[in-house]
């Protein structure tokens, strides 16, 4: 491997939760009521591929860019308030992967604005050589454009690529990338089903970065 590629929410950081909060407050003021087990088979998606699917399967006569728009503001001002801290061993993790000379990415599904909002406030940007926010292109996860992306940017082949994510559209975006993927067991991202991941972890702490070399 030459590169680390991270996911962002629930991987560098515990905002699943919040990102299901956003979508459910979000599709309450359009009438949509359903619970978070509804939209955790969503996590890792674009918000403008979830909302046009929202829209089309409960049939609202709602322009998408507006939903899309209120959504991103909602997670905003969401994560703007809340105390947010980098996940068990992320930094430490982090610490260790630059310490043997790889290159890291982000590739989020969110777009640049909270990108950024968390990595300042988690105090880890300074570890990442480039950003991929998954607005930059035409598909998102579990398609792997996002991660071909970050991968082209810092000038990895994607073969050469390992990727963290906590999601099953994120692990399948890595694999049909041709990418090694780790798949991360957070609690707090609901059911996701990592089987197609190359390993498996529930503790950063856990994984040694010499062991996928």
């Amino acid at each position: 491997m030459k590169a680390v590629i991270f996911d962002m929410d629930g991987v560098l950081v515990d905002s699943q939760p919040y990102h299901f909060k956003a979508d459910i407050e979000t599709m309450s003021e359009y009438g949509v009521v359903k619970d978070q087990k509804f939209y955790e088979k969503f996590a890792g998606t674009l918000t403008s591929d979830r909302m046009r699917i929202l829209k089309d399967l409960f049939k609202l006569d709602i322009p998408v860019e507006e939903m899309v728009k209120k959504r991103e503001d909602m997670i905003l001002e969401i994560m703007a308030r809340e105390d947010i801290k980098p996940v068990s061993g992320i930094p430490e993790f982090l610490k260790s992967i630059k310490n043997r000379g790889l290159k890291t990415a982000v590739a989020s599904s969110s777009g640049y604005d909270l990108i950024g909002l968390i990595l300042s406030r988690l105090g880890i940007s300074e570890y990442f050589d480039s950003i991929t926010s998954g607005n930059d292109v035409k598909r998102g996860k579990p398609d792997p454009d996002v991660f071909l992306l970050a991968a082209e940017r810092i000038g990895v082949n994607p073969r050469d690529c390992f990727v963290v994510e906590d999601s099953e559209n994120g692990v399948r975006a890595a694999k049909a990338a041709g990418m090694t993927a780790l798949g991360y067991v957070n609690p707090t991202s609901g059911n996701q089903c990592l089987d197609m991941a190359d390993a498996v972890t529930d503790d950063f702490r856990k994984v040694d970065i010499n062991d996928f070399m």
